[in-house]
């Protein structure tokens, strides 16, 4: 989305606020295309005519100022400080001028470098100075914009979890060594097993038993004999 079309969705909602009155206007950028030219694409817009003047600009020193307290100035702030909400603190008109209520050579400044396709323009620290900086003024108010402070906390993700959340979760699950001790331990499989020496005495017991019809067998055999 570029600049012109946030501002349009800006003047929209200006427009609805009783008392607002007239609205910025950013002048379309067109590009034209010369094929008997050396460099064949160009830019063009509107030849403004009049006294050309500068509002809300970056210095050469870096810092943002305020050039005038006019009307226009005023709403270009307050335009600024709509962008910078509307995109939560990703983007941040650094220069507007312009003649009466149009605007041109706009800069910009983005938090993150290729935000929106916007390689070349990442300036995190002018719009940390924006938010230290910015003042609100009736614009602003009427617009119901919040206070940069506010927008400078870090909001709460709503239906996420932390990754401390989400390492505890399987802590639930039985663990290997719960696993381990809930089944029967091999220890207690081979106590609960007949051992090889005890088979072999329950045998040895089992051939004993005819010995004693052997000896009264011999006994009566001999008894007999005798």
């Amino acid at each position: 989305m570029t600049l012109r079309e946030y501002c349009k969705i800006f003047a929209a909602e200006a427009r609805a606020i009783p008392d607002f009155g007239a609205v910025p206007e950013i002048i379309p950028l067109y590009l034209i295309y010369r094929p008997a030219n050396t460099v064949p694409y160009a830019t063009i817009e509107e030849d403004l005519a009049g006294p050309f003047e500068r509002y809300c600009v970056k210095e050469r020193d870096g810092s943002l100022a305020v050039q005038s307290t006019s009307e226009i100035a005023q709403k270009c702030c307050a335009f600024q400080h709509w962008l910078y909400q509307w995109t939560n603190g990703n983007i941040l008109v650094t220069d507007m001028e312009g003649v009466g209520w149009k605007i041109t050579n706009l800069r910009i400044a983005t938090k993150l470098k290729g935000y929106q396709g916007l390689k070349e323009s990442c300036f995190p620290a002018l719009l940390d100075q924006f938010a230290a900086v910015h003042q609100c003024n009736h614009y602003c108010e009427l617009l119901g914009l919040k206070s940069l402070e506010s927008l400078q906390q870090p909001a709460k993700p709503k239906g996420s979890k932390s990754p401390s959340l989400g390492r505890k979760a399987p802590s639930a699950q039985s663990s290997p060594q719960l696993q381990k001790k809930g089944l029967a331990s091999p220890q207690g499989i081979r106590k609960g097993a007949v051992s090889p020496k005890a088979s072999r005495k329950s045998t040895e017991a089992g051939e004993a038993q005819p010995a004693p019809k052997h000896k009264v067998l011999e006994s009566d055999r001999s008894s007999q004999l005798q």
